[in-house]
């Protein structure tokens, strides 16, 4: 076997980090968090890995790779990524060596849900395109079919191929095939439409109970099928938000074993008891698959919390910079992690390293004792300096948790 040098290079880099004792301590630190062993707060600027982002664009750019195409460039990506973070992001994330690829077969515009997921767009590259909703009317909901899980064998035996052929055994691979993720509303405004549903929790709560029971036992049954095929893999469900945990090791991968990401940012113009009646009790379906509850939502979820405090196995609850941390801190459980973000607009547009740390603190403040950690996220993209706030923000947040627990 010919292996490629500077992917093999690149990957002992890594391997060598991976088993230091700064990752090895990253590791116990985010572990001992979600059991409640410790009252250290763990940092986390999440930034996204695995795509060429426009914000990698910016810190790589195109020609500082050497390949341009194929699992080559995929797997120099990869790593250079995580190596780049590791050298200049001083939060708490461990810099995973396991390279994640898809095992998602093609699908046809129909084949999940029986109905054509179609999308209306200028055309243009970068430009705008509006989801279109297959259930015009209250009747098309009997045109819904269940979603069969199906993975792309083929794929997965070629793309493991050729990455023994690139860099050996070194990189522990996982292989993604989930095509519905977790959130049961979000399935509901993709098929019916956010102005329809709207209306339809007045003009038809029945109909609106069906959709959305139709919905989430789609979502069951594929995630079943998803664990019978070995498709639930507990290291690579983690995602930004669950940087590391520990879990039983087993022969056969289980839902139980991974973190699962509940969501209905669509329903952010839903009053707490429209919510607690169309929403909550199918996420709370979903919730009893998953080992650890991971509840994501970029909007105001301060007086939705005590509803959503009552999911199955929620472990950690996404506090956005337009949520409030205090009234939050005090409707969940002890148990339960907040996640607790910077304004990401703010920290990376707007702020020097005072406004920052004035930020922080105020937000640790509002925290209290309560479990919890300090997370910046959503970037997607940088104020052309090579990511200096991204780091400026990191090193405070570390300085602000310390002294927090003081």
């Amino acid at each position: 076997m010919s292996l490629c040098p500077l992917l093999t290079d690149l990957a002992d880099e890594l391997l060598a980090l991976w088993a230091s004792p700064q990752q090895e301590r990253r590791r116990r630190l985010w572990a001992d968090h979600w059991a409640g062993r410790t009252r250290e707060i763990p940092v986390a600027c999440a930034m996204f890995q695995g795509a060429q982002d426009l914000v990698w664009q910016q810190i790589l750019p195109e020609e500082t790779f050497h390949y341009k195409e194929g699992l080559a460039r995929t797997v120099e990506i990869h790593l250079r990524h995580r190596l780049w973070r590791a050298q200049h992001i001083s939060d708490d994330i461990p810099q995973d060596p396991l390279l994640t690829l898809s095992a998602l077969p093609e699908l046809a515009p129909d084949e999940l849900w029986g109905v054509p997921l179609d999308y209306r767009s200028t055309g243009t590259a970068g430009g705008a395109y509006k989801p279109v909703p297959p259930l015009e009317n209250p009747e098309d909901l009997g045109r819904l079919r269940f979603p069969e899980f199906r993975y792309d064998a083929v794929a997965v035996e070629r793309q493991t191929e050729q990455v023994r052929e690139l860099v050996g055994d070194r990189l522990p691979l996982a292989f993604s095939c989930d095509a519905l993720h977790n959130g049961p509303f979000e399935w509901a405004v993709r098929l019916r439409g956010m102005d329809n549903l709207l209306l339809d929790c007045y003009d038809r709560p029945g109909w609106l109970h069906e959709l959305m029971a139709f919905v989430t036992e789609g979502m069951v049954r594929y995630h079943r099928a998803r664990e019978a095929a070995g498709f639930a893999c507990d290291r690579s469900s983690r995602h930004l938000h669950s940087p590391w945990d520990e879990w039983p090791d087993g022969e056969q991968p289980r839902l139980d074993h991974c973190w699962g990401y509940l969501h209905a940012q669509s329903a952010a113009s839903y009053g707490p008891a429209t919510y607690r009646e169309f929403v909550q009790p199918y996420n709370a379906r979903i919730a009893e698959l998953f080992g650890k509850v991971y509840y994501h939502g970029c909007e105001d979820l301060t007086r939705k919390a005590e509803i959503i405090r009552d999911l199955p196995n929620l472990r950690q609850f996404h506090v956005s910079p337009w949520s409030r941390v205090a009234p939050i801190a005090d409707a969940l459980p002890e148990h339960v992690a907040l996640e607790v973000h910077s304004h990401p607009t703010n920290v990376l547009f707007l702020w020097g390293e005072r406004e920052m740390r004035e930020e922080l603190r105020r937000l640790a403040g509002e925290a209290g004792e309560h479990l919890f950690n300090l997370k910046l996220c959503d970037i997607q993209t940088l104020n052309r300096d090579g990511g200096q706030a991204l780091m400026t923000w990191a090193r405070v947040a570390k300085e602000v948790a310390a002294e927090a627990r003081a």
